[in-house]
């Protein structure tokens, strides 16, 4: 009789301690997932719910992803329904971002870079107003390089193609916090 409760205690003792190992090893396997997750996952994966990127101490942009690509994100403003391309490495805190993700989908074609897409609103030669580290400026883009863009700056920030005394800037892609086209 004696021998069996001290069987009973040493197996409970021994099924605890499995069970213990076991949550040990699903959590550092849990771990290292996570660690594998960019943060561009965790953006594919926020869907409609809104959240707030933190850029500067004062530039905050609230609104759902629209698109994900390689160096950048597209965000549908909460307020304005507008869109707001928002460079990456400009993104400093986020607010409301769950911890589901999403990996990137293999396709035929890579994600678009930053510089694609602002290749494309230069073609459509709209008006743009970009966020930088320099200030606010608003204009048109000229031209897109490698780590640069051109921009007809619009004095008055008026609208019309028309106005003359536009002033042309270099801006440099690492100081883009924001680009709000149209």
């Amino acid at each position: 009789m004696r021998f069996d409760r001290i069987f009973e205690d040493l197996e409970g003792r021994f099924v605890h301690q499995e069970q213990e190992e076991i949550r040990a090893v699903s959590e550092e396997l849990a771990r290292a997932e996570r660690a594998q997750l960019a943060l561009a996952d965790r953006l594919r994966a926020a869907g409609d719910r809104p959240i707030t990127i933190h850029l500067e101490q004062d530039l905050r942009v609230t609104g759902s992803v629209e698109e994900v690509g390689w160096d950048w994100l597209e965000l549908r403003e909460q307020a304005s329904g507008a869109r707001v391309i928002v460079p990456s490495a400009s993104i400093s805190m986020i607010a409301g971002l769950s911890d589901r993700a999403r990996p990137r989908e293999e396709a035929l074609r890579p994600p678009r870079s930053l510089g694609s897409v602002l290749r494309g609103i230069a073609r459509d030669r709209g008006v743009v107003r970009l966020e930088t580290r320099a200030g606010r400026l608003t204009g048109r883009i000229a031209t897109v390089g490698a780590d640069a863009l051109d921009v007809d700056q619009l004095p008055t920030g008026e609208r019309s193609s028309s106005v003359t005394g536009a002033a042309r800037l270099t801006v440099a892609m690492s100081a883009l916090l924001a680009i709000r086209p149209g």
